[in-house]
């Protein structure tokens, strides 16, 4: 008997040893016995043979070996990713990556993202077409039509081309682009989610969050990734927006309420703004979850700007003035924003590393939510999170968004403010010392080394905020 190293154990050894020293002695004593004492033994060998054959076939059986491997299930909550800790970076593509594996010939996937630009989920969408699965996506036309001959959209599009003629016309595969904003007249097609009709033994998936479907969202950028699961009147609503979307043209506002979600779409239009409708029902006191009674709120948004977003850092200041607790960490805000909110704790999280740094090669937050534990509205011990595809800026009220609002969740609502302490904690720069990029001479977080605001053209973003 060899063990996992392919050599032979010192227990094997001993036993066939002891087993080669005990076949002669048995024989001679046969011998002297004769012939009574011989079938005895022969009796008592066959005995034995025959009452040990069952528990012999238990030992050998393969089947009695191996056990039933567990049904895979797609499992609601929040993910979140790290690009500073390399077991947290993936986090949110592998959840995108294993549900997409379970998902079956005759299943369907709907997606929608900013930009695609991710070899790893590029095999796992067309992984999925080849299995029979519908794959359907849309992305930004800027970004789709700036990528070379090998870039992800067109991988997509040639791949998802293939083996459509004898599928049903809504069940062919496909990445398309729209013109400016799916569901509106301007904007962008800035969605981030992924709608998945059953993966393994999962019904009606909606993925949602801040991440889009690139290398960046996880090695560059803090991003959330909500998962609902087996809710059919959400998944269809949600199905609802989608189908609108493919259509490419201008439609009303979509909102709805499903049991404890609330989903919203933009372009808003005239309706209020979700971050806007979940801090003007909060008040600051009386909170029964909270050991001081006081309402906890943790906001992690990458970009404030224009009036939208002034109007939201008022909001903030006026709560935290009345007794909320609150931390905000952000990529950047317009100065007047800044100096509104000048008081409440908050933190600029952008690291620049390397050097060849720009824009899109830095660590820097790119949530759009929000999580509220406290008193809010007629209840006082609320726990919600909201969680979006949209910074708070005039454009992304006219873009493609979605922004989902989840109630009655303590540990979600915990889990997320949980999270943006620990970005908090590990920030850089405070707003009373915001520069266009990260201190240089702030601690070390990660193995490379800083540049000088000088060296990282932030303030270009910064200039279509003010």
């Amino acid at each position: 008997m060899t063990n996992r190293w392919g050599t032979s154990s010192t227990g094997a050894r001993y036993r066939r040893t002891a087993a080669s020293m005990a076949a002669p002695l048995l024989a001679a004593t046969l011998v002297l016995a004769g012939p009574a004492t011989a079938n005895t033994a022969s009796a008592e060998t066959t005995a034995s043979r025959s009452a040990a054959a069952p528990s012999a076939a238990k030992v050998v059986r393969p089947s009695a070996r191996k056990k039933a491997a567990k049904p895979f299930k797609v499992t609601s909550g929040i993910t979140f990713n790290h690009p500073f800790r390399k077991g947290r970076r993936a986090a949110i593509h592998n959840k995108i990556v294993s549900t997409l594996r379970h998902v079956k010939k005759g299943q369907t996937v709907r997606a929608m993202t900013w930009n695609f630009s991710s070899p790893r989920l590029v095999h796992a969408f067309i992984a999925a077409h080849k299995r029979g699965v519908s794959v359907q996506i849309l992305m930004s036309r800027n970004l789709a039509w700036a990528q070379g001959p090998k870039g992800s959209f067109p991988t997509l599009q040639r791949a998802l081309a293939k083996g459509n003629k004898k599928r049903p016309a809504d069940l062919r595969s496909w990445i398309r682009t729209c013109y400016k904003t799916c569901r509106g007249k301007g904007g962008a097609v800035h969605d981030k989610l992924m709608l998945v009709s059953k993966s393994g033994i999962t019904k009606w998936i909606v993925m949602e969050g801040s991440g889009n479907f690139t290398g960046a969202a996880a090695y560059n950028q803090f991003n959330d990734w909500v998962t609902l699961t087996n809710r059919r009147g959400l998944y269809e609503g949600w199905m609802k927006m989608w189908r609108q979307a493919r259509r490419d043209k201008p439609v009303k506002p979509l909102r709805f309420k499903k049991g404890d979600v609330l989903s919203m779409f933009a372009p808003h239009h005239k309706q209020q703004d979700p971050a806007m409708h979940v801090l003007n029902a909060v008040k600051c006191h009386g909170a029964t979850n909270r050991a001081d009674g006081r309402t906890k709120i943790r906001i992690a948004n990458a970009v404030w700007g224009d009036q939208r977003g002034i109007k939201i850092a008022r909001k903030v200041k006026q709560l935290k003035n009345r007794g909320c607790n609150i931390k905000i960490v952000t990529m950047m805000m317009s100065l007047k924003i800044r100096n509104i909110l000048h008081g409440v704790r908050a933190k600029q999280m952008v690291y620049i590393v390397g050097a060849t740094a720009n824009k899109f090669k830095d660590r820097y937050v790119h949530l759009k939510g929000l999580s509220v534990q406290g008193h809010v509205g007629d209840r006082r011990d609320e726990s919600l999170i909201l969680s979006s595809s949209e910074n708070w800026t005039h454009l992304c009220w006219h873009s493609d968004e979605q922004d989902i609002i989840v109630y009655d969740h303590p540990a979600w609502a915990r889990k997320y403010a949980n999270w943006v302490d620990l970005i908090y904690r590990q920030a850089p720069r405070s707003l009373g010392n915001y520069v266009g990029s990260a201190d240089p001479r702030a601690r070390m977080r990660s193995r490379s080394d800083f540049l000088g605001p000088k060296d990282y053209p932030f303030h270009s973003l910064e200039a279509e905020l003010s």
